[in-house]
């Protein structure tokens, strides 16, 4: 097979990877020096706004329509079968997928900037330490774009069945663009994503503060490994490889300071200052919208007093009416829509990228697992400090006895942390692989004060609904990119 060779204006001008046409590599390569491969990785990575993982865990509805209406149309709309957790219509979803931006650009970053940069690394001139760094941030890139692809078009990792559970394609250097890829199953994809986090650990070459909090530092390999091998329940590996992360980057910041507090209307709110969060290991810019309704299922699980409930900037700050917010204005329904600040600026919430606090809570899993809840509660201890309203902070440590009672926290400090992110997606589709921590999930949307009823879902731990479609123009032009959302149904 053929070594891609990519011309830097065909990189820079490819549209997507994600329909797969028959473009034919041209020309000479030009990625011939250090300094050429770094221009690559100054992309910018933000604006993912398909909602679809935020939508299907039931914290959080976008969708810009009236609740009422949208769960009364004759024929489903690709939200409604979400926001319903209908089964029934899993094969329409797919039909109605006409393209997907997480596919697109997730796999873009590895046709466009991971895999040019890997294909021409050996050859490239300059300084030797700087080319070791370049090929271990683009095997951070490729790992953690993969990651969060085979989370959302894949099954769950069943170490009994991942052998043979159908994946997602894996966009390898050596990869010929001429020829459409196959999709490898889920354990090929899982130990690859192990294998490059690996590999760009073994550089050593990776910078303790990255050039800037898009580029990649030394936490985040181990990061990405260690959510890799949780998947993979293979927690003992994962707690040392998340113990390194934070040993590189343990940061925390404080939501509750000065620094990190903006008045919206008279009212104190987070300012998760862009590009300049300690926790941040990568940094995916996200702006949040003020349409954006947090459930009452998603408040009642956040922990008192938790700043994500009390103090995530909202509609209710500006109007101080529910009434007059956008959750009744846009959805029919009297909660709370959070948001940013209505300026443009600021509340930079990273939606897609890693964080420090990702850690902590997984060697708090890993704990709790072993029966250690003290320790585990340390590490949940270390995020609810700098997460609770400190009138009304109490440690955990020391006051957890039970497994149950342990499980229960972990989940509430999970919430906490991944509710505006696609995290919280991630992590309760891993826990729906296991007996201790799977649950079924409930959405009630009350339409009473319209006339309507009061309606109740529920999604299963196996419902086929945690596997998202492949987009219609990446299948059509990939006859080896059959469904995994409904093949096993």
């Amino acid at each position: 097979m053929k070594k891609i060779l990519f011309l830097l204006s065909a990189c820079l001008l490819l549209a997507s990877c994600a329909e797969f046409t028959d473009l034919k590599p041209k020309g000479m390569n030009m990625l011939s020096s250090a300094d050429d491969l770094e221009l690559l990785l100054n992309a910018e990575f933000r604006d993912y706004y398909t909602f679809d993982m935020y939508h299907l865990t039931g914290d959080l509805l976008c969708g810009n329509a009236r609740v009422a209406n949208l769960i009364s149309q004759p024929t489903p709309s690709r939200l409604s079968i979400i926001v319903t957790w209908d089964e029934n219509y899993v094969e329409r979803l797919a039909e109605l997928t006409k393209s997907d931006t997480d596919y697109d650009d997730l796999f873009g970053y590895v046709g466009q900037i991971a895999n040019p940069i890997l294909a021409s690394v050996e050859f490239a001139t300059g300084d030797a330490a700087k080319v070791k760094q370049i090929k271990a941030e683009a095997l951070c890139l490729r790992a953690w774009a993969e990651f969060l692809l085979v989370n959302k078009y894949a099954a769950a990792y069943n170490p009994a069945t991942a052998e043979s559970t159908p994946g997602i394609p894996y966009l390898m250097e050596d990869w010929d663009i001429s020829i459409p890829p196959e999709k490898w199953t889920v354990k090929q994809v899982y130990d690859q994503i192990v294998a490059d986090c690996d590999a760009a650990i073994e550089t050593n070459a990776l910078p303790v503060k990255n050039v800037n909090q898009m580029r990649w530092s030394k936490a985040c390999p181990y990061a990405i490994k260690a959510m890799a091998l949780m998947a993979m329940q293979r927690f003992d590996e994962a707690e040392v490889a998340a113990k390194a992360s934070i040993e590189a980057n343990g940061a925390i910041t404080d939501y509750w300071s000065p620094a990190y507090t903006k008045m919206v209307a008279g009212t104190p709110a987070v300012n998760r200052v862009p590009f300049n969060c300690e926790e941040d290991l990568f940094h995916t810019y996200t702006q949040l919208i003020f349409n954006l309704l947090r459930t009452p299922e998603c408040e009642a699980r956040l922990e008192e007093g938790h700043s994500a409930l009390v103090r995530m900037p909202n509609d209710i700050m500006m109007t101080h009416s529910p009434m007059a917010g956008m959750g009744w204005a846009v959805y029919g329904l009297p909660y709370v829509c959070v948001g940013g600040y209505g300026t443009g600026a600021g509340a930079s919430w990273n939606t897609y990228g890693l964080k420090s606090t990702q850690q902590y809570l997984i060697v708090a899993e890993c704990e709790i697992r072993k029966g250690n809840f003290g320790e585990a509660m340390k590490y949940l201890d270390a995020i609810r400090a700098k997460r609770i309203d400190p009138e009304m902070y109490a440690p955990l440590q020391g006051t957890v006895a039970g497994k149950e009672d342990a499980v229960t926290h972990l989940k509430q400090t999970c919430l906490g942390e991944n509710v505006y992110s696609i995290y919280n997606f991630i992590w309760r589709k891993r826990w729906n692989q296991l007996d201790d921590m799977k649950e079924t999930l409930t959405r009630t949307f009350d339409l009473t004060m319209t006339g309507g009823p009061v309606v109740t879902y529920t999604l299963r731990p196996d419902s086929p609904l945690w596997i998202f479609p492949f987009p219609g123009n990446a299948v059509d032009n990939n006859p080896n990119l059959k469904q995994n959302s409904y093949a096993e149904k």
